[in-house]
């Protein structure tokens, strides 16, 4: 995961407060509760996302030989692999 838990709860709270000063929420004395399930659906996205890379990273290693004999940018074909998975899933990244 690239964000550190205490980035994460900062996030869901800037989340939250924003939406409490536009007035789309009103947590009460809740904000804590709310800011827990944010950060975990936070947490939740970002590990969807690395087992994603993990799963991309395994099918380019099985073409390891052919990306390498056909002068293919890795990076550019791991962008294409990731986004075809997301798309065929219904993730949104």
């Amino acid at each position: 995961m690239r964000l550190r838990k205490e980035m994460i709860e900062y996030l869901a709270g800037r989340i939250i407060d924003v939406l409490e000063e536009k007035e789309v929420i009103d947590t009460g004395d809740e904000q804590e509760s709310v800011s827990a399930t944010v950060s975990g659906i936070i947490t939740r996205d970002l590990q969807v996302e690395d087992e994603l890379n993990d799963e991309v990273k395994v099918i380019l290693e099985k073409m390891g030989d052919e990306i390498d004999s056909a002068n293919i940018n890795y990076r550019k074909m791991f962008q294409m692999v990731k986004q075809k998975l997301a798309r065929e899933r219904g993730l949104i990244l």
